[in-house]
């Protein structure tokens, strides 16, 4: 907490009431403080209890949608969520909701934001991830990851906001977030899937590979793994927080040492290598570019592999998110960078030094940096455990 008032104060000192009314806006649409979480969840249930008998009366009006009362409507509103891989904890936490309510399916609702159907980022993130980069990833990433889900039937990109408030109000019976109001979104996080898997929900890992995409990367892997372990590497290479990037070299120099008539490394590169080019260093390796385009390919590879490793980036949350997938992901906190600061990772609910709570003995976080040394006593580690698992 005194670290917190003193960044705050060093901030005012720093910015003045510029910096006080853009962080009181940010808070306003995204409260992180437990007073302005509070604040935020008694308006939002005001406007509900407000708004319940004009909703009933229209929906009175209309006939109603077959089979709407077994549906959850997801709305994942991009005023407020970010347009990542962060999407995956709201798909695990529909599925916690729909679960525990007992209905057949989940419909996901894109909500667009008000910048150009996004919301508004950092200047320094939005230099280098625009916002014409961000709408192509509501296509390339938000859609692709519903089908990840298996009682995902339905996705609905809102054309507008008053499209979304007319899902809410006339069409949805069921929603999640269970006090979700377009006029006062709200942005979940992981903490529900944290929270329940800490109170013993043992589901949380609930996306899959779809069939398809697990027959494809099955075939590609047959004509070239010699029967060998599939052992995949994940790469962060990135113009925005470069510190959380991998170390190149000390992969590559793993890949090498790799016993090569037992394993077979198949480098997953960042996306924006494989439109730039990709490191020199990865020439004498397989990589597998097209799972850095496709989710349900990389879900597939990550799935069918003996084991994937990688630093803590976006698209690991696909093998933390699934049960089936063995994993070991390397370099979780990065002091230097304020959005994976051991600070940062704890306000979302996550604990220093731990891997995730519903993860099992084949799935590890490790809060060591990606040096050759603890790569390799990692992969060892891991190895041992499959193989005793196996046996």
């Amino acid at each position: 907490m005194n670290a917190r008032i003193a960044r705050l104060a060093t901030n005012f000192r720093r910015e003045g009431l510029s910096w006080l009314k853009k962080r009181l806006a940010a808070e306003k649409a995204f409260p992180t403080t437990s007073v302005g979480r509070g604040i935020h969840l008694l308006a939002r249930r005001g406007l509900s209890a407000t708004a319940a008998l004009p909703r009933a009366l229209r929906r009175m009006l209309f006939t109603e949608f077959p089979d709407v009362n077994d549906v959850l409507f997801a709305f994942y509103d991009l005023q407020v969520a970010p347009v990542t891989f962060d999407f995956l904890w709201f798909l695990a936490a529909s599925e916690l909701h729909r679960r525990r309510t007992q209905l057949n399916s989940v419909h996901v609702v894109i909500v667009p934001g008000p910048h150009d159907r996004v919301r508004r980022e950092r200047d320094d993130y939005e230099m280098v991830v625009d916002q014409l980069a961000r709408q192509a990833r509501i296509h390339n990433v938000l859609i692709p990851a519903c089908r990840l889900l298996p009682s995902c039937t339905g996705v609905t990109v809102a054309g507008s906001r008053a499209e979304a408030s007319f899902l809410r109000s006339i069409l949805a019976r069921h929603i999640l977030p269970t006090d979700y109001e377009p006029a006062l979104p709200v942005f979940p996080g992981p903490h529900a899937c944290l929270e329940a898997a800490r109170n013993g929900d043992p589901a949380i890992a609930c996306l899959r590979a779809p069939e398809e995409e697990l027959r494809q990367v099955r075939t590609w892997a047959s004509t070239r793994s010699g029967g060998r372990r599939l052992v995949t590497i994940t790469l962060r290479h990135y113009a925005y927080m470069p510190a959380r990037n991998s170390n190149l070299p000390a992969w590559v120099a793993f890949a090498r040492s790799l016993d090569s008539t037992r394993y077979w490394p198949v480098f997953v590169p960042d996306t924006n290598d494989t439109i730039e080019g990709l490191p020199t260093g990865l020439r004498e390796f397989t990589v597998f570019a097209e799972a850095a385009w496709n989710i349900g390919l990389r879900m597939a590879l990550y799935e069918h592999a003996f084991l994937n490793l990688g630093v803590n980036n976006g698209p690991m949350g696909l093998a933390w998110l699934n049960a089936r997938v063995r994993y070991a992901t390397l370099k979780i906190e990065t002091a230097e960078v304020p959005q994976s600061s051991l600070e940062f990772i704890r306000s979302f609910g996550f604990e220093a030094g731990k891997s995730l709570p519903f993860a099992n003995s084949l799935q590890e976080w490790v809060w060591e940096d990606d040096t050759e040394e603890v790569i390799m006593r990692t992969f060892q580690r891991l190895t041992n455990r499959i193989e005793a698992t196996v046996q």
